[in-house]
């Protein structure tokens, strides 16, 4: 898998590097990653684009795109993990629910990544 990261010469910095994006990806199950062939650290910031959220997957590119200058690591990576479950749709049966249920099944991968990252 391809991780690109956008080029830029100010703050505020990504909040996760490539080898963090990469730790994700491993953490995951095989399901949640496998429609992903590439994963761009993008040089816009969030705050300063029209998107709706800070990552976003496109099917037709099958491209993992991260906004995540000026923003919180440990934030980040849980929607890198909730974008990931939606695309793998694990969280088909969950949206509907309440979202400690969507919490719940990313915990297990938020507590590995944190406990690897530290």
């Amino acid at each position: 898998m391809k991780i690109v990261m956008g080029k830029f010469s100010s703050e505020p910095f990504h909040a996760l590097s490539k080898k963090e994006v990469s730790l994700l990806l491993k953490i995951v199950p095989q399901e949640w990653s496998k429609q992903v062939s590439s994963v761009v650290l993008s040089s816009k910031i969030f705050k300063k684009t029209k998107l709706v959220k800070p990552v976003e997957y496109t099917n037709t590119t099958q491209q993992l795109s991260i906004y995540s200058r000026g923003m919180v690591c440990e934030d980040i990576a849980r929607l890198v993990l909730l974008e990931l479950a939606s695309v793998s749709g694990e969280l088909m049966e969950t949206r509907s629910e309440k979202a400690s249920d969507v919490n719940t099944v990313i915990k297990p991968y938020m507590d590995k990544f944190l406990k690897a990252r530290f």
